[in-house]
């Protein structure tokens, strides 16, 4: 099982991080974060903003791939998913930035990969499953 995570717009929260990665390890998935950049960004900020989910990735001893792109939130989120024959996507709803383009896009609509959205709120985000 592939999984796609798109991000953009502010520094990624390190408890979503480790909630995503925690999910990554359970299904014994590949994770592929995908770093959207927005506005004036740097390729650089945007490789800064990456590592929140690599070392998150480390600590739990998982593999996470990351990939920098710049465009349409939905659009690119679609092409990146695609391209990697992503069998999930999982949108962070913690500013509402990446789940607003998307519906926005009508991104939904466009794709048959299914779309998990988790809210900033989750409470047991980072915590490893109770078998380690």
């Amino acid at each position: 099982m592939k999984i796609i995570v798109p991000t953009a717009g502010s520094e990624p929260d390190q408890r979503t991080a480790g909630y995503v990665v925690n999910i990554e390890k359970r299904l014994n998935a590949q994770l592929v974060v995908l770093r959207i950049l927005t506005g004036n960004e740097t390729e650089a900020e945007g490789e800064q903003r990456l590592s929140v989910f690599i070392e998150s990735g480390k600590e739990q001893k998982v593999s996470v791939n990351g990939i920098l792109r710049r465009g349409a939130i939905g659009l690119v989120t679609i092409e990146v998913a695609e391209e990697e024959s992503a069998d999930l996507i999982i949108l962070g709803a913690s500013h509402g930035e990446i789940v607003a383009e998307w519906l926005n896009a009508k991104a939904v609509e466009k794709t048959d990969i299914p779309v998990l959205i988790i809210p900033k709120w989750v409470s047991s985000a980072g915590k490893s499953s109770p078998n380690g």
